[in-house]
Parts: structure tokens; C-alpha cells; sequence
């Protein structure tokens, strides 16, 4: 904190502060004697500030000083309800780990809870069993090394619109299930308790539909997991923690380097058999969301300030 200058009075000391604040400029006033000393908060906007008091001095009855009182009062308001808002969130946060996983997360579990079951029942390299002829995003047909499929997308024409969603639900292994188990817990969890059930379920179709459609795109119907919708989790918590401090959210560093880290390990092909294109538009789409959520909010604060 650094004084920048004073002023002779407590209304212009003030008059200038509420300036300050509209330019996202944080300050402090205090008197000594018979004048009011202005205070920067950050050292960085120091010359910034110190430029915006010559102005103010010259002119302090100008019309933009009056309106920043106005602008200054809306701000302030925000904030106050924002705060509120926070601590609103965190007792409701408090008191839901008070209660079961699946009562808190129903989304999450729903999703851990299927992939699970549907694992037990494709414990075979029957391709042709029906669970996983009705999860694919497609019917398709395996004769030897050849994988027979109509590349239309009939069955989804026909009705069967669940297929653009459900082969998250197909895992092929115990690493594979148990990994997109443990990081939809964790991410989905979160996500579920902070923004709602809901808008979890909303995101995880929004995710889900293009990383499906990507994969099918560039390899065929032979694919499924929850990684694409894990990434897109992922993105959107990360954007947020980054960009939104205020959504509560946070991604430890360690959980970036794995996650950023196996991605790139997969796209060079260290680990076969990894559905790479669910990852990348799972993550994009995430992050897309992360972002233009953020804008929404930030776009919406100015509109009620401005």
C-alpha cells in the first residue's frame, strides 16, 4: 500500500474513492490534521492512480467524479450481496456432506452407479451382446478383423437418441473403470454439490454428445468411457478456478499435470486403445463452458452496474 497524494477534504477524499472503485482501483482514505490522504492498495496501479488524482484535481466538480458516486454505490451493493452469497453457499455446502454421497450427488452417483453395473454384465469379448449393441452409438458387426457399421447413424435417425449419450457408459477394463469412476467422483461431485443436480446432468450431455460424436467420427462405434465427459469436467472446473474465484471451485496443480499429462501421453500413442478425440472435445467443450459461463457472469455484473 502506498499514499499517492491528499486532498483537502473528507467529500472529496471520498468523492475520489468511489472514482477509484469504478476504476477497479483499490483505495484507502485516512485523515491527518486538516487533510485526507488517499492510500493505493495494489503497487502496480500506483502511477495509474497518481495520473487519476492530477485529473481530479484539476477538475473535481466534473460530471464523471458525480456518476462515479452512483456507479460506486451499485458496486459496493454487489459485493455486499455476493458475500452473502458465499457464506449462503458454504453453510449449504456444510450441511450437505452431512448427508450420503448419493443423497448429495444423485447425478454422480447415477453415473458411477451405471457404469458399474453395465461393466459386470460385458464381462465377455462378445461384441454382439446386446447391452453393448444398445449402448454403442451405433449397431455395427465384427467379423474377424473387419468392424461392419452403417456410417449414417440409422439407429439415432430411427429414435434411439440415447446413443449419442450412452457409450459413456462402456469400460473395457479395470483401470479404465476404475479411473473414470474415481475422477467422476471427484469432479462430478464437486460440481453436483456447488452448481446442482441439474446443471451437472445438463453438462454432462453437453460433454458428452460431441466427444461421442468426434470418436465415432474419426474411429468407428468400438469405443466408450466416461474420460470424455471427465475431461470436459475437468476443463469446465478449471476455467473456472482460474478465471471465476468466486465459483468456489478449485483444481489442485498436482490434478493439472495428471490429467494435462496423460492426455498427452495418449495422443503419442504411449497408452493404446485410448478414445483421444472424446479427450480433446470433451476438454475443449469443458473449457468453452468454464469460459462462457464466466463471460455470462461478468457480462451480467457490468449490465447491472453500468
Amino acid at each position: 500500500m502506498r499514499k499517492i497524494g491528499t486532498l483537502p477534504s473528507e467529500q472529496q477524499a471520498k468523492l475520489f474513492e468511489d472514482f477509484l472503485l469504478t476504476e477497479e482501483i483499490g483505495a484507502n482514505i485516512d485523515t491527518s490534521g486538516d487533510e485526507w490522504n488517499i492510500w493505493i492498495l495494489d503497487e502496480d496501479q500506483v502511477e495509474q492512480a497518481k495520473q487519476e488524482l492530477a485529473a481530479f484535481t484539476e477538475d473535481p466538480g466534473a460530471e464523471k467524479y458525480q456518476a462515479a458516486t452512483r456507479q460506486a454505490e451499485a458496486i459496493r451493493d454487489e459485493r455486499i450481496a455476493q458475500a452473502r452469497a458465499a457464506v449462503k453457499r458454504q453453510v449449504k455446502v456444510r450441511d450437505t456432506w452431512n448427508q450420503p454421497f448419493t443423497s448429495r450427488c444423485p447425478v454422480t452417483s447415477l453415473l458411477i452407479g451405471v457404469s458399474v453395473v453395465v461393466f459386470l454384465l460385458m464381462q465377455t469379448n462378445d461384441y454382439n451382446i446386446p447391452i453393448r449393441q444398445a449402448l454403442s452409438i451405433c449397431s455395427f458387426e465384427v467379423s474377424g478383423d473387419m468392424v461392419r457399421y452403417d456410417t449414417r447413424l440409422l439407429d439415432i435417425q430411427k429414435g434411439e437418441l440415447w446413443r449419442l449419450v450412452s457409450p459413456i457408459f462402456l469400460h473395457f477394463g479395470p483401470l479404465h473403470i476404475l479411473f473414470n469412476c474415481i475422477m467422476t467422483y471427484q469432479l462430478g461431485g464437486a460440481i453436483e454439490i456447488n452448481r446442482g443436480s441439474l446443471k451437472l446432468a445438463a453438462m454432462v450431455i453437453l460433454i458428452a454428445v460431441p466427444s461421442n460424436l468426434a470418436q465415432y467420427w474419426f474411429s468407428g462405434p468400438m469405443f466408450g468411457g466416461l474420460s470424455g465427459v471427465v475431461y470436459g469436467l475437468f476443463g469446465y472446473m478449471w476455467m473456472k478456478s482460474l478465471y471465476d474465484p468466486q465459483s468456489s471451485f478449485f483444481i489442485p496443480p498436482n490434478m493439472v499435470i495428471i490429467l494435462i499429462g496423460w492426455f498427452f501421453l495418449c495422443i503419442a500413442g504411449v497408452v493404446g486403445n485410448v478414445a483421444n478425440y472424446a479427450h480433446g472435445f470433451g476438454l475443449g467443450t469443458g473449457i468453452v463452458i468454464g469460459l462462457a459461463s464466466t463471460w455470462w457472469r461478468e457480462a451480467g455484473k457490468s449490465n447491472r452496474t453500468g
